[in-house]
């Protein structure tokens, strides 16, 4: 959809240089929505948001993994998981969507030459300060965008070293989870990955441990 213009006068002064182009929401009013309405009920809504939840961590997990192992950037699971936490807590306040993590978005930046966290708080405060007149990229056509995150995952979508490494059962798993995420989305790819996971764990039979 379009991208909302944004009044740059308007906001939360920063130290009374500049305004961020952000708005606090009423937190009366917003504890009075019916989110779980609008969601289907309370069990869509708890099991919608832990699937999101789930999702993005494990993306965030992947990405993390992936850093480590090739560029030496050490990572911690709590603090990435706390972290995740507070910006999602923050969005709500602000009514902005929930904040994940996304290898897609982590290859271009490393691709671009990015070798710290710092990327990150770089982009985030363009967006928000740029956001008064990005209404500018609405026009822009789908398909320049995706070349762009085309150019950084094509050389892991053709030849899918992971995915190729795994062996038996891993390999069932690995590969149906990977094929259901190409065909429908994240969310639908992560439950099928645990279908598979539990199936194949009640229908394998387990290898007993030789005690030495």
């Amino acid at each position: 959809g379009e991208i909302p213009s944004v009044d740059s006068s308007q906001g939360i002064s920063l130290f009374g240089v500049m305004n961020l182009p952000v708005q606090l929401l009423d937190l009366q009013r917003l504890m009075q929505v019916d989110v779980a309405g609008a969601m289907g009920g309370h069990a869509t809504l708890i099991i919608s948001s832990t699937l999101f939840a789930a999702v993005n961590f494990l993306s965030i997990m992947g990405i993390a993994s992936g850093f480590e192992a090739e560029d030496g950037i050490a990572w911690s699971a709590p603090r990435e998981l706390i972290a995740q936490g507070a910006a999602c807590a923050v969005a709500g306040c602000v009514g902005s969507a929930p904040v994940s993590g996304s290898m897609s978005r982590s290859l271009v930046s490393r691709m671009t030459g990015t070798t710290s966290q710092f990327a990150c708080l770089v982009t985030a405060m363009c967006w928000i300060y740029l956001l008064p007149y990005m209404s500018v990229m609405s026009p822009t056509p789908k398909a320049a965008l995706s070349s762009v995150i085309l150019s950084a995952v094509l050389k892991s979508v053709v030849m899918p070293t992971n995915l190729l490494n795994l062996k038996g059962i891993d390999s069932v798993v690995g590969w149906g989870t990977g094929i259901a995420t190409a065909l429908a989305s994240p969310t639908i790819g992560f439950g099928a990955g645990l279908i598979l996971f539990f199936i194949t764990d009640l229908v394998v039979p387990k290898k007993k441990e030789k005690i030495t």
